[in-house]
């Protein structure tokens, strides 16, 4: 007999964070608008219910958790593509994971060179307080 732990809600929730995470605050480092948006029409990081009953179990929300994070943190060096080959080897690795879950991220490393720095956009910032100081 086996023993077999769903996956929880609270899982679920980080995995849509990551995933936010990725399309709003990563990708956008290493592509323009108009070829996120293209991508984002090819279903590339499209979460659907059909996903997460393909990690229902808690040992396969963890797989994707950990490949997420592991994918975040790669791409969040300073220069992704000039990295030794053993980071591409995990990136690839953590790629076909959630590929192995139909999340789709059909990139390799060499795609993330040439990172832009993010310019802070404070035109509609709501402010804290209406006092200046």
């Amino acid at each position: 007999m086996r023993v077999i732990i769903a996956s929880t809600t609270e899982q679920e929730e980080i995995i849509n964070e990551l995933v936010r995470q990725l399309k709003e605050e990563i990708l956008p480092l290493f592509f323009e608008k108009e070829e996120l948006q293209a991508m984002y029409k090819l279903g590339i990081l499209q979460l659907t219910d059909d996903h997460f009953q393909l990690f229902g179990t808690l040992q396969d929300a963890f797989q994707v958790i950990s490949s997420l994070q592991t994918i975040i943190s790669i791409l969040e060096t300073g220069e992704p593509a000039s990295l030794p080959l053993h980071y591409k080897e995990i990136f690839e690795k953590n790629t076909a994971l959630l590929q192995k879950f139909d999340i789709r991220l059909p990139f390799f490393l060499n795609h993330f060179h040439n990172k832009k720095s993010m310019v802070l956009d404070l035109s509609c910032a709501t402010p804290a307080n209406i006092y200046l100081i």
